[in-house]
């Protein structure tokens, strides 16, 4: 890792609406031109093979068939960056952070940058959010406490730059929407839906389970 990292977000899941698992998945890297060249040819590419997604603004892995995933991923996997993601059992997690999406999203967040900010080296940390992720009343709330956790109280003395970016406008946000995509389907459905997960194996620093006292757990446990 050198003095600079950016880090990429986006979420798959629904906070229980529908399904048990939520997941945060991060693509880091120090330049993002080579991923999000590698990812407009292959936006390019499957609107030409598949015209249904021609109109398409952005190609969702949601959406996506299961060759469009599998290209996406691959092209993904070949560049050089690093994979960080964080689960969480929402059958597991407190009221209280169930009751309010953006608390509980902030909270997993920092799981993952953490990590990457106490690195002795790092000088530089972008960190650019998905703005449909985050509500506008706590965008800012989420970057005053990002710098007061990395900067005061754990000592570091870091230049943090937080993005709230258009996922259409950034290649490297709608990778982080494929990885995150085939993460949870792995959590959610099992090893017989973790193909997409291994295409990526290789590129993951960290893999992390919240809470990890109770993750996976068949009883449910109340607070």
């Amino acid at each position: 890792m050198g003095d600079k990292m950016i880090l990429n977000f986006d979420e798959s899941g629904n906070f229980g609406k529908k399904g048990r698992f939520f997941t945060i998945a991060c693509v880091g890297m120090e330049n993002t031109k080579p991923l999000s060249n590698v990812m407009k040819k292959a936006v390019l590419k499957t609107k030409t093979v598949f015209p249904e997604f021609k109109d398409c603004i952005e190609i969702k892995a949601s959406d996506a068939y299961p060759p469009i995933k599998d290209y996406f991923l691959k092209k993904i996997a070949s560049k050089d960056l690093s994979i960080r993601y964080i689960v969480a059992d929402l059958h597991h997690v407190k009221r209280q952070l169930l009751e309010d999406e953006n608390l509980l999203y902030n909270y997993m967040l920092k799981f993952v940058i953490e990590p990457v900010a106490v690195n002795r080296k790092l000088k530089k940390l972008i960190i650019n959010l998905d703005k449909r992720s985050i509500k506008v009343k706590s965008a800012n709330s989420f970057e005053g406490y990002i710098k007061i956790r990395l900067n005061y109280e754990l000592g570091l003395d870091i230049d943090i730059e937080v993005n709230y970016v258009e996922s259409h406008n950034s290649y490297a946000i709608q990778a982080a929407d494929f990885v995150a995509n085939a993460v949870n389907a792995k959590y959610e459905y099992g090893d017989k839906h973790r193909y997409y997960y291994d295409l990526l194996e290789g590129k993951y620093v960290q893999r992390e389970l919240f809470p990890r006292q109770y993750f996976g757990q068949n009883k449910v446990v109340s607070f």
